[in-house]
């Protein structure tokens, strides 16, 4: 089994330094998980996982900035770890893939812990923080989750539809 953590377009090192300790390494471990793909953005430099636990722990681990194709690697993982960003979560969602969000508070407004806390509320996703992520793992919760409802996109066409007056 694989996970595909991303970080999106930007950085979040606390997310990329969680998913280099050992705690993290053996959470996955335990739930059978053998291969590890990290998207760090512009924390790639502190993507440092601990070489000899990898192997330990029999996870092969692979890296990089970025991609132009996340889907690609979305629908090769059996768990997503994303950040709250809106569009990261949305492709998760939509792949029908089990997601973990790390929400990252260190921005301004904290937009993301309010999406990620109410898409957890419906089930759709397990939110926490970089520093219970290992946990989160651990506690297989995201193995029971609801699928995200598909679009409906009759509403978009009505819209513009009477928008444009035809």
């Amino acid at each position: 089994m694989s996970v595909y953590v991303t970080v999106g377009s930007t950085g979040f090192d606390e997310l990329v330094m969680a998913v280099c300790t050992r705690q993290f390494l053996r959470s996955l471990a335990a739930r059978g998980f053998r291969q590890l793909c990290v998207q760090c953005g512009s924390s790639e430099d502190l993507f440092t996982p601990p070489s000899t636990e990898s192997g330990a722990f029999g996870i092969a681990i692979e890296s990089f900035d970025y991609t132009s194709s996340p889907q690609r690697f979305i629908e090769q993982a059996d768990l997503v770890i994303c950040h709250a960003g809106t569009g990261s979560i949305l492709e998760a969602l939509h792949s029908r893939k089990p997601t973990i969000v790390v929400v990252n508070h260190q921005l301004m407004d904290n937009h993301q812990s309010e999406i990620a806390q109410e898409l957890s509320r419906h089930g759709y996703l397990v939110s926490t923080e970089a520093s219970g992520l290992a946990d989160a793992v651990a506690s297989g919760a995201y193995s029971k989750l609801i699928p995200y409802p598909n679009a409906d996109p009759q509403p978009i066409g009505e819209i513009l539809d009477e928008e444009t007056l035809i």
